[in-house]
């Protein structure tokens, strides 16, 4: 678990055992040669790590003649928001995300903003491993450069993709949780456009994770349990990126990672027709919700990268994952946890209904997410076993877009080794809990014992 995690878009690692400053002064400086040593925007999050690892890139980056606009501690989707803006060759972020404390990650951006799709990613990945890194002389290092005023720009093009007007007449009392991440300083400016009552949750900037990374129910106990306390009218958990958000409801239900994507979906297609774009193993629900209005679904592996990437070679209208994540072909290259929030207040506005209304409407499936701990080689070999056995069993589709994904009439499970950890991830959905966990056990038997179906 300790080996540092390498893909097209970046680096992830434990601070200490894996992910060192070194590892790290090396792989900005090769992004510095990708780019030619154009500008670059540099954002953090608030990870004890992250100031140490700011400092690596900063000091790379300008040795490889980057002129670094430095924004300091910032969610990655206004860093990824703020590239065409600036004109940038790319942007790097560095946040833990949806990580538990002890990781951190090095993400890397394209001039638009969007992960590094894999060719430009594996060129970096190639100019790392060479070792073949530019140091200028001292007649042409980079310089930091100020970001000057970013936030306002972001939130006028944020407003103008909803009807802000009809969200500030409504006065929605808000629990927002960063997790003590980036987002903790943008939270009332975020407020204060669209006239919330904010009652923030976690919200002092730290290096401490007041709860698990990852926004989903079990996370979200705390503000179930007093969202009705504080009338709250909806609650929204984040990661410490602002990438990912699951919601509570005014009812106190802490609504699965799963359904953030599912309401967002439904809502834009209310309002704008055309294709949606998501990965091959989120929730049923979206795909009952786009053929319920009539609109194309296309599948792509599991990632932000390549959602985003497929979203623009589909001119899609909207793009997103079961992790809770959602990109608007129109706003932003980016899952962004502000987006998604102004979208979700939109469709309560617009229908008039409380968001345990807008969740009420969805088809809903019994999903359970499972993970085991295994070496690189491993995993693969894993879901190569698990392949061969359903080939050998029939009756259900196989489909190999990323790891395995089988379906049956009533449900599905998809298995694949995951590109930021050494993890075998297992998700099998159903319209039964039993046979949504029988067949998950089936598949952790299979990967434990090479057993056969």
């Amino acid at each position: 678990m300790n080996k540092l995690r390498l893909s097209s878009f970046g680096m992830r690692g434990q601070i200490g055992t894996s992910l060192t400053p070194t590892a790290v002064v090396d792989f900005a400086n090769a992004f510095g040669r990708f780019v030619e040593g154009g500008r670059v925007l540099l954002g953090r999050d608030t990870r004890t790590s992250s100031p140490m690892l700011h400092s690596a890139v900063l000091s790379s980056l300008i040795s490889a003649g980057c002129d670094v606009v430095d924004f300091g501690i910032c969610p990655t989707p206004i860093l990824q928001f703020c590239a065409r803006r600036y004109e940038a060759r790319g942007a790097v972020s560095i946040s833990g995300g949806h990580n538990a404390m002890g990781w951190n990650a090095i993400t890397l951006m394209d001039g638009q903003g969007a992960l590094l799709e894999p060719v430009g990613g594996e060129a970096v990945l190639d100019l790392y491993h060479a070792g073949e890194y530019p140091r200028n002389d001292w007649q042409s290092l980079g310089q930091v450069v100020e970001p000057g005023e970013f936030l306002s720009p972001y939130l006028e093009a944020l407003e103008a993709q909803v009807d802000a007007a009809l969200i500030r007449k409504k006065k929605y009392t808000v629990l927002i949780d960063p997790l003590g991440g980036a987002g903790c300083a943008f939270l009332a400016p975020f407020a204060q456009r669209f006239n919330l009552n904010l009652i923030p949750v976690n919200a002092t900037p730290s290096g401490y994770l007041p709860r698990e990374a990852e926004p989903r129910p079990r996370s979200a106990l705390q503000m179930a349990d007093i969202i009705g306390h504080l009338k709250g009218q909806v609650g929204f958990l984040h990661s410490s990126d602002m990438g990912r958000m699951s919601i509570v409801t005014e009812t106190g239900e802490p609504a699965s990672e799963e359904y953030t994507f599912a309401i967002i979906a439904n809502h834009v297609l209310n309002k704008t027709k055309g294709t949606v774009v998501t990965n091959c193993c989120t929730t049923r629900t979206v795909d009952d919700v786009v053929r319920a209005h009539g609109a194309s679904l296309i599948k792509s592996p599991v990632g932000q990268a390549f959602v985003v990437s497929k979203l623009a070679d589909e001119q899609g209208v909207i793009g997103g994952e079961g992790s809770g994540s959602a990109a608007l072909s129109s706003f932003s290259p980016a899952f962004d946890g502000f987006l998604m929030m102004a979208l979700v207040l939109e469709a309560m506005a617009l229908n008039d209904a409380p968001v345990s209304a807008l969740l009420k409407d969805l088809p809903r499936y019994h999903i359970i997410k499972k993970s085991r701990s295994l070496g690189s080689g491993a995993c693969y070999q894993a879901v190569g076993r698990l392949t061969e056995a359903y080939r050998r069993q029939g009756g259900g589709q196989i489909d190999l877009t990323d790891g395995i994904r089988v379906d049956w009439e009533d449900g599905w499970v998809h298995v694949r080794p995951s590109r930021t950890e050494q993890l075998v991830r297992v998700i099998s959905e159903s319209t039964s809990q039993e046979q949504a966990a029988e067949r998950a056990r089936q598949v952790l038997r299979i990967m434990e014992q090479g057993m056969v179906l």
